[in-house]
């Protein structure tokens, strides 16, 4: 039987890290990009958000390297 890979619990809540990738997403867009980003969309700002997951990776890194630990749940 193979070895099965152990998964990586999340240490940061998962929204939280979105939360802040959305924000960091939107600050280098700029605010006009983004209006008119959500406006082609055709939503609320769903499909942006999904967009900013690309980000969520370098999220964490920076918070971990800056020192910061993650926010008891």
């Amino acid at each position: 039987m193979p070895a099965t890979k152990k998964q990586k619990v999340p240490t940061w809540n998962p929204e939280f890290i979105r939360d802040l990738s959305e924000r960091v997403y939107r600050q280098n867009l700029g605010a006009d990009d983004v209006r008119r980003m959500i406006e082609k969309d055709g939503d609320s700002g769903q499909k942006l958000r999904g967009r900013a997951m690309a980000y969520d990776k370098l999220s964490r890194t920076y918070l971990e390297l800056l020192g910061f630990t993650p926010p008891a749940e």
